[in-house]
């Protein structure tokens, strides 16, 4: 099989495109002949060793692909040759073919008329979005959400989470052409923090009131503009750290405002309880079934085009989510 090997831990410069085994089907596993990748922010850290999760190369980075199911090995339940998936989690999707353990990385049947390009952008994206909002967050309707990094794969999906829970939408982005990509995902408001001082133009949307809840996959320095963001009893939703720097909040500031920091680690939460995150996939495919979820990647590239997109997703270029082809 072809596939982009993580050579050393110098990102995009250390991506060889390689002829590798085929991989083996052993029980508890499926293979997936892969037909669309998607590219992540966190596929960008690993291969530079600054992800939570410590790869030593050579490796296949990927955590995001949709294909169909080739072989099923003994002791699988629930899916069948021929089925077309997603899978979510681990590594090895760089390549056109998968090996996967169902029961550690999640594999979820897509609608018929969901196109490969279409589920190796969703599962990541949405499936995160949901359980942050749903399970962590708790949004109800008529409350206000604030997300930053709106223009992200993340971000973009949140914000059309969030509308479609009845909340109230601002988004957060660090350009007008990201603000206005992102009020395409049904943001109710749109604040350019690159331009403009955060906070205040949050405060002045919400008339001083501030927001319920904040969707932060940025991290760094615009944590301290944005928790003052929140208004009283406000939940922060801790998603990621795209900024590169992790910041540190006092935490008398949780006790002043009765706020709550909360993590969301979904890839985790969707195997210690499956069955939540099966039922938000339903939820989610059956708005997608409804026509009510922007799903088309903002750039389909080929397979060959990927380190140089990794690199441009490193460097904060671009919106919305970049799919790879993989011709068959």
């Amino acid at each position: 099989m072809k596939a982009w090997v993580a050579t050393s831990l110098t990102g995009e410069a250390g991506l060889e495109l390689r002829e590798l085994p085929e991989p083996e089907c052993g029980p508890g596993r499926v293979r997936i002949a892969i037909h669309a990748v998607s590219l992540n922010y966190p596929d960008t850290l690993i291969t530079r060793g600054k992800y939570q999760l410590q790869v030593e190369p050579p490796f296949v980075p990927g955590s995001e692909a949709a294909g169909v199911i080739v072989e099923v090995g003994p002791g699988v339940t629930g899916l069948t040759v021929g089925d077309r998936v997603l899978t979510i989690g681990g590594l090895g999707a760089f390549a056109d073919q998968i090996v996967v353990d169902p029961a550690a990385q999640q594999v979820h049947v897509i609608p018929d008329e969901m196109s490969f390009e279409e589920a190796a952008g969703f599962g990541m994206v949405y499936g995160t979005a949901m359980h942050a909002l749903r399970q962590r967050g708790q949004i109800q309707p008529g409350e206000t959400v604030l997300v930053l990094g709106a223009a992200g794969g993340c971000g973009s999906a949140a914000v059309a989470v969030a509308s479609m829970m009845g909340a109230r939408v601002i988004a957060a982005a660090s350009s007008a052409q990201k603000c206005a990509f992102a009020q395409g995902f049904g943001a109710t408001e749109a604040v350019n923090y690159g331009k403009h001082d955060l906070r205040e133009q949050v405060m002045t949307v919400t008339g001083g009131d501030g927001v319920d809840v904040l969707f932060d996959p940025v991290g760094g320095a615009l944590f301290e503009q944005a928790r003052r963001c929140l208004a009283w009893n406000g939940r922060y939703l801790v998603i990621g750290f795209a900024a590169g720097g992790i910041p540190v909040m006092p935490a008398n500031y949780a006790l002043i405002k009765s706020i709550s920091m909360i993590g969301v680690a979904f890839g985790m939460s969707a195997v210690r309880d499956p069955q939540m995150n099966h039922a938000n996939f339903a939820t989610l495919f059956g708005w997608y079934r409804q026509g009510r979820l922007p799903v088309a990647p903002s750039s389909i590239i080929a397979f060959d085009e990927i380190p140089d997109a990794c690199a441009q997703m490193y460097s904060g270029g671009g919106v919305g989510k970049t799919v790879v082809r993989v011709e068959r």
